[in-house]
């Protein structure tokens, strides 16, 4: 639906997270930083999820980590020349750094750039151990015939 936003062959580096609120503070913070944006291919996107059907399912119904934050923030800063990387890389940190106030301490899974244990146990939550121990299973039972 949005892949003309992110077209293939560019250079990127994402960051996601959840948002406490839509605070005047968080949204002044976005404002500035992507005025000085280094790329004019940078999108920041903030989604609306809470306050609807999203929301009403309960914790234990799906794998999906956190329903309980009405928002979540997307940036992905892309470029097209190599020797512009740093440059983009340091602002989309530094604007993570910026924002580390307003997000709350849940991701989605699907918008995380670097995935370690540490990232999915922050976007999986307390459902992480489950997932963890359902996966191992279903390992030892595809190889143990």
């Amino acid at each position: 639906m949005a892949d003309f936003l992110w077209p293939k062959g560019l250079y990127n580096y994402w960051k996601s997270n959840y948002l406490k609120s839509l605070s005047d503070g968080a949204i002044d913070t976005m404002l500035e930083f992507y005025a000085k944006a280094p790329s004019w291919r940078t999108v920041v996107v903030v989604e609306h999820d809470g306050d609807g059907a999203f929301s009403r399912v309960t914790a234990d119904a799906t794998a999906f980590g956190d329903r309980s934050w009405p928002y979540n923030i997307v940036v992905t800063t892309q470029w097209t020349d190599a020797a512009e990387s740093e440059a983009n890389i340091r602002w989309t940190r530094e604007f993570w750094q910026a924002m580390q106030p307003f997000l709350a301490d849940a991701a989605y899974v699907n918008y995380l750039g670097d995935i370690d244990e540490e990232s999915a146990r922050t976007a999986y939550g307390q459902k992480y151990e489950r997932l963890a121990a359902l996966k191992a299973n279903t390992i030892r039972q595809t190889f143990s015939v």
